[in-house]
This record gives C-alpha cells, structure tokens and sequence, in this order.
C-alpha cells in the first residue's frame, strides 16, 4: 500500500473537502480523488457517501480512521527522530487557555520565535476541558493549561500552583463571603460555565449554602476586570491577572479562604506522542518563561 494514499485519507477528513486537501497537500483535486479511489480498490470498501453537497466518511471509513491517525503518527515519529538534531521546521499546534495565553505566554512565543523560526506556529485559545479533549484526540500537539484531571493518556510538565483572588470594586463593601448561610445581593463576574475557577468559586458557594443575586458571563477577561472595578459585581481570578489592578488599588482583594485556593498549571501532550524538536524546545522556552516569571519581584 502506498502510505501517501494515507495521508490524503486524512488530510480530506481534516480539512472537510477534497478541494482543502489538495490545496493543503499541493497537488490536484484529481489527483486526491485517485488516491481515495486506489484506497478504497485495496481495502475493499467505500470510504466516502455524498450526503447533499458534503463527501462523509462512510461507517467502514469511520472505523478505520483512528488507524490511519496511529499509521500517520508512526510515519511523524519516524521523521521525527531522523531529525533530533535538525534546526526545528514544519507545524507545531498548541492550544492554551485564554488567562494563560493573554498574561503568560507573550514571552514564550517571544523566546521560541528567537529559537525556532521556521517552525509554523499555530496557536488556539481554548477552554482547559477542551484542550485535554483535543490532546487525547491528537487535534494540537501542546496543550497549556490548567489541571483538569489526572489523565493517565498524557504527559504533564507541571507549570507550578497558581493562586486565586475574589476581587471587586474599592468602592464601599459590604459583604463576607467568610460566612455561611446566606444570600449576598451582588453579581458574580466571569467566563463560561466551564471555566475552571470560575467552578472552583461556585463549588465553595455552594459548600457554604450561598447564594448571589445572579452570574454575568463574558469571554474578555479585561472586560470582566472592567465591570469590576465599575462596581457591578466581583469576580473570582487568577493572582496573575489582577496583580497591576490591586497594585494600583483600582481592585480591592477580599477575603475568602484561610488558605489560598490554588490551581495548577502545565504543559501536556499526548503520553503516546513522540516529542519532536518544535515541541521540545516550545517546552523548553515555556518552563524558562515561567521560571523567570515566578522570580520576579512582587
């Protein structure tokens, strides 16, 4: 069998089209449709059903294709030690958290641009639950974020523990969240449901039987700090985020645990990946940065 036919099998379902894929593997739309075709002539099934105006994976297709992912990662792996000691090339896909990219990752890319220009850095910002599901799904090769679980299927460089600030407006307060059974008639500031502290913070609430007037989501963590300090609510963050703010006072830190609750950070990928030179030295770049983060002064 002819492994490039694999690859193409691949690179039509990732890009949703024969058209994408040979745009992205720089051949002909003909030349991707003989090579589904000989595939399907070897394997003796259909791979592909055109539903409406849409080529789908058939059954038989769906069932081979973590197959064609372990085939193609084996061929990855391959090049990839060939080339340990190359200047690092090719893609690297790294998913991060939106906290993590917007305050800590600035100097990462800063450092692995200097190192690794020739590698093609594509970068989401994605929920944490997400980027584990992407990683065990080999859909990014790194993923930076926070702690979610312990995942036997991934590898975690641990990032160190982050802790976690209740921040509101300086303007008058008149309420403590120390105390339990009660209902305090202020909004809760903060991303979507799935964000991790933003489920920390309501885990502890409901711990402690209380209650808010009500929750208001936005994406933009400026804009949660904007509201904030704009007195409509507090908000629950990483220290890191609102540092400058309760520095200047335009933030006020109240209390809410005797301990500091804390989140872990790390940088992961797959247990079963080869690491190539691009993630080796990103990872190289991202435990340097944060280092030197944590020795800063302040």
């Amino acid at each position: 069998m002819d492994l490039r036919r694999f690859i193409t099998l691949k690179t039509v379902v990732e890009e949703g089209s024969f058209l994408r894929a040979s745009q992205k593997l720089c051949c002909t739309q003909s030349t991707v449709t003989f090579h589904i075709q000989q595939l399907e002539q070897e394997l003796s099934v259909q791979l592909f059903e055109k539903i409406g105006r849409r080529m789908c994976l058939t059954s038989e297709g769906k069932r081979l294709m973590p197959h064609i992912h372990d085939l193609t990662r084996v061929m990855a792996s391959i090049r990839q030690t060939a080339q340990q000691d190359a200047q690092p090339s090719g893609d690297l896909r790294v998913a991060t958290g939106e906290t993590l990219l917007a305050y800590k990752m600035p100097q990462v890319l800063q450092r692995f641009k200097q190192r690794a220009p020739n590698v093609r850095l594509s970068l989401q910002s994605l929920n944490c639950y997400v980027i584990r599901d992407a990683l065990l799904g080999d859909e990014v090769d790194l993923g930076v974020f926070y702690r979610v679980g312990n995942d036997e299927a991934l590898e975690m460089l641990s990032l160190g523990e982050q802790s976690l600030a209740l921040v509101a407006s300086p303007a008058p307060q008149n309420v403590d969240f120390t105390q339990h059974n009660q209902h305090i008639p202020c909004s809760f500031i903060i991303n979507e449901p799935q964000c991790i502290f933003r489920q920390r913070f309501e885990s502890l609430l409901r711990k402690r039987q209380i209650t808010l007037e009500n929750t208001i989501e936005l994406w933009s963590i400026e804009s949660i700090k904007q509201c904030v300090s704009a007195n409509l609510g507090v908000s629950f963050l990483p220290r890191f985020t609102v540092e400058k703010e309760l520095h200047s006072g335009e933030l006020i830190e109240l209390p809410f645990s005797e301990k500091p609750e804390l989140i872990t950070a790390l940088c992961a990928h797959h247990a079963g990946k080869v690491v190539s030179p691009a993630m080796r030295v990103f990872m190289e770049c991202i435990t340097e940065s944060f280092v030197a983060h944590e020795k800063m002064p302040g």
